[in-house]
């Protein structure tokens, strides 16, 4: 996947359901239905949002894909609608990049049922190429809480050559993605950027902080607009962010082409961190970061069996500071899945087929290393671990 082809810093907004609200939609409508039967207010605000100084624009497709739009009885239109949004988006923007908005699937997830991990994998898929066919310049994948909802959408988008910018919402739901192995994980993947939408600035600044010194890539800032913010509060929050790290910026639900405005206007004279190396050899878990040395010692292979869950908490009393796991069938890749999260070590795997291994990636929600004594291909395994963001050793 490519780096954002536009300049940094980047003001990204476009039209909103809570603008469509607004404007007449009602609360229960689809919001990429409504704005195909209302073609001329979407390309008025798309133009609107151009005209005040945004460096791209978004699509109003963040609930189109099948799981939301199956309720609303349009789960067969997922095709016609994202693409048909996208398209009409496209000709308010005067020529910007245009984004296609992606959004959470809607449906649960967790380790000890990892092959949901399919479904959200054709979910994404589904959408993702409507957007792609329809001419989209880049992916926002936003408002995301769950690391396997935003691994099934980076993954999706391999078969495009789309860049792909990546916003988590942390929250206190239970069972939520952290956002700093979320990072680890998905820049490894291939994320073109990576952070933080709709939380207020202090919330935002803190958590760009935290992940400032291990970001590879340009950090994303989208903040919250409560009804009592101007547009110049706005601008000056969005400075706030920028001091953070922030190189992506965007306005949160309902605000107005004028927070973009004020954002444009504001953010020539923004100051930016000093780049530095980041520090980002690390293997990840949904909710833990594991930093890696260089005197890395794997432990003795464990095998995946009804006592795998044990065997990996004992590890962390051993003298290897890497649990290496060996992972011979599909069974043993849903084993790893279900029971590595118990593990206070980074987790390495050994496969000698693989379909096995990449099984193993695929299902792990987060980062692991892979042993290269595995008689597989050099070249196979470099090929899978680039794909899954994974480390060979």
């Amino acid at each position: 996947m490519r780096k954002p082809p536009f300049p940094l810093p980047l003001i990204a907004d476009g039209v909103s359901a809570a603008q469509m609200r607004e404007a007449g939609m009602k609360k229960d409508d689809c919001p990429a239905r409504w704005a195909l039967g209302h073609p001329d207010f979407v390309r008025r605000q798309t133009e609107r949002y151009r005209k005040a100084g945004a460096g791209a624009v978004l699509a109003p497709t963040l609930a189109a894909n099948r799981a939301a739009l199956e309720p609303l009885g349009l789960a067969s239109r997922v095709r016609e609608l994202n693409a048909g949004v996208l398209r009409l988006v496209a000709e308010g923007a005067g020529g910007l990049p245009v984004g296609g908005r992606i959004g959470p699937s809607g449906i649960a997830f967790s380790p000890e049922e990892a092959d949901v991990f399919d479904d959200l994998f054709v979910l994404y898929r589904e959408q993702i190429r409507a957007l792609d066919e329809a001419g989209a310049s880049f992916l926002l994948i936003e408002r995301q809480i769950s690391l396997a909802d935003m691994r099934a959408a980076m993954l999706a988008a391999r078969s495009t050559d789309l860049p792909v910018l990546v916003a988590m919402t942390p929250d206190r739901f239970e069972g939520r993605a952290e956002l700093l192995p979320s990072l680890i994980t998905l820049q490894a993947m291939g994320a073109a950027a990576m952070g933080v939408d709709n939380l207020p600035v202090e919330e935002a600044q803190e958590q760009l902080r935290e992940l400032l010194p291990h970001a590879e890539i340009p950090l994303v800032g989208r903040l919250s607009v409560p009804r009592a913010m101007s547009p110049e509060e706005y601008a000056a929050g969005a400075q706030a962010l920028a001091a953070a790290g922030a190189r992506v910026f965007g306005a949160g639900q309902g605000a107005s082409p004028a927070f973009t405005a004020a954002l444009a206007a504001a953010a020539p004279s923004f100051a930016f961190p000093a780049r530095r190396e980041a520090d980002s050899h690390a293997a990840a878990s949904a909710e833990e970061v594991f930093f890696l040395g260089d005197d890395i010692e794997l432990s003795e292979p464990l095998v995946c069996s009804s006592r795998l869950d044990d065997d990996l908490i004992e590890l962390e009393h051993g003298p290897a500071n890497v649990g290496l796991v060996r992972v011979e069938s599909l069974g043993d890749a849903m084993l790893l899945a279900e029971h590595g999260p118990l593990a206070r070590l980074p987790l390495a795997v050994w496969a000698d087929s693989q379909p096995v291994l990449e099984a193993a990636l695929r299902y792990f929600q987060g980062r692991l290393l892979i042993d290269s004594s595995s008689p597989l291909d050099e070249e196979v395994l470099a090929a899978t671990a680039e794909k899954y963001g994974a480390i060979v050793y």
